[in-house]
């Protein structure tokens, strides 16, 4: 398994909110976007990241998801306290998409609307799903994707890590075959850069850190206008 992350603070924000864990002997990798707009979104995400990092005592676990489950709760937790602690990081939120790859076997907790992708025999697929307004909406067929109405909704948050005391988080598992790609990121590369176009990079890679690169890349020539990460991992 080989594995590479890069961040970008974009054109237009004055802080990187965006953080992202590697640990690739252990098959850990996590991407959180602080809530934009919001204080202390920088701060979240961090603490988010290394409350799950320091969680994932993945020591004799058998139960993947139980641990991830509880590592994202751990962070959901160390968020609220932290923000209910000082007044300048009140209602402070972070999404929070992490993955355990080992023996073939993909495991997500996810939580907001950074997103993991699994790109499979030249075929891309969205694992993870957004929890967003605009999402609840076409669930709820309130609107479709032809609606305009629909992207004033996209980034208003359902789901975040550290706003409540408690939070639902999403857990996907999936196999894996030898080959296979997987691409955590944040949405200041969906915004600009469609699934199609990721797949077409995910087709052309050859190695992680130089697709890594061009997904950013892609992401700034359309404007930069978020922060963006990306993992990319070649199983």
């Amino acid at each position: 398994m080989k594995s590479a992350g890069v961040s970008n603070i974009g054109f237009h924000r004055k802080r990187n909110e965006d953080c992202y864990y590697i640990d690739e002997a252990q098959g850990i990798f996590i991407i959180c976007d602080g809530m934009g707009g919001h204080r202390g979104g920088d701060v979240a995400s961090r603490l988010a990241v290394h409350t799950i990092r320091d969680h994932l005592d993945l020591t004799g676990a058998e139960d993947l998801a139980s641990v991830m489950t509880q590592a994202v709760r751990a962070a959901n937790l160390a968020i609220y306290k932290a923000g209910n602690a000082d007044e300048a990081l009140r209602e402070m939120g972070t999404t929070a998409t992490a993955a355990i790859i080992r023996d073939g076997c993909l495991t997500v907790a996810h939580v907001g609307d950074s997103s993991l992708y699994h790109f499979h025999a030249g075929v891309l697929t969205k694992i993870t799903k957004d929890h967003t307004l605009a999402e609840q909406m076409k669930a709820d067929h309130i609107f479709t994707n032809g609606d305009l109405p629909i992207s004033s909704y996209s980034h208003i948050l359902t789901r975040a890590v550290g706003v409540e005391p408690e939070v639902n988080i999403d857990i996907y598992q999936h196999e894996l075959s030898e080959g296979d790609w997987i691409l955590l990121c944040s949405d200041g590369l969906t915004d600009l850069v469609t699934d199609e176009e990721i797949a077409g990079f995910m087709a052309a890679a050859s190695e992680p850190e130089s697709t890594a690169l061009s997904l950013v890349n892609a992401a700034l020539e359309k404007g930069g206008h978020d922060n963006i990460t990306v993992i990319v991992v070649c199983v």
